[in-house]
């Protein structure tokens, strides 16, 4: 099982035009639903604007609830068919949290899949012998079962990916934070760049860390 995740949108200058808005995307990690985890996700924010690790022209109307907005439940609803009645940044900041989902989903899946690569690498160069182990491994009805997770979940990312409608970037930055680890800061471009890139049980599946710099460093 993941962790429960809270996704919550904040507009950053409601005086503009819905359709021209943008916002912060912020993801909270192992919380549940709340009056509590709503306050908790402004405070995060403001915290980090105010410690320069935001633009300092960022929140034009502070940050209040008027402007931030819940999308866990609008999330789960528009998984398969996006609302005509969202506005572009609801419906970018709903694609990323759905795009970061079939990452972490395709991540586990190789992370599980990641004992089995010797085998597999075995079987595709056809240059050795299986060892016992591997005999074992190619037998088991679970290896089958793990591969065809890994196919499945890089398959649901990658047409997840391409099919994006590009109000994805319309969302400024992305605050990431478990409760346990520093927030990370991370851009759309980094986010969609790893889902490019998370695509083999070989490679590391770890996102990149931000390079956000406090204000007048």
């Amino acid at each position: 099982m993941f962790p429960h995740r809270l996704c919550y949108l904040i507009i950053d200058d409601l005086d503009r035009e819905p359709i021209a808005r943008q916002g912060t995307l912020v993801i909270l990690r192992g919380v549940t639903p709340s009056r509590r985890s709503r306050q908790h996700a402004i405070e995060l924010a403001r915290t980090l604007w105010e410690d320069g690790r935001l633009p300092t022209e960022r929140f034009a109307n502070g940050i209040t609830e008027e402007s931030i907005m819940s999308l866990s439940e609008t999330v789960s609803e528009m998984a398969d068919a996006p609302s005509p009645s969202l506005l572009p940044v609801e419906q970018g900041a709903i694609e990323l949290c759905q795009l970061l989902a079939c990452q972490v989903a395709h991540q586990h899946a190789c992370t599980e899949a990641r004992p089995l690569v010797s085998l597999v690498q075995a079987v595709l160069d056809e240059e050795r012998s299986l060892t016992p182990t591997e005999l074992d491994l190619a037998s088991d009805r679970k290896t089958g079962k793990i591969l065809q997770k890994v196919a499945s979940t890089c398959a649901d990312l990658t047409r997840f990916r391409e099919n994006m409608s590009g109000n994805a970037r319309l969302v400024l930055e992305i605050i990431r934070a478990d409760g346990t680890n520093e927030p990370e800061i991370v851009t759309v471009d980094e986010v969609i760049e790893a889902a490019g890139s998370d695509l083999d049980p070989t490679i590391g599946v770890n996102p990149p860390k931000s390079t956000a710099t406090k204000r007048g460093s």
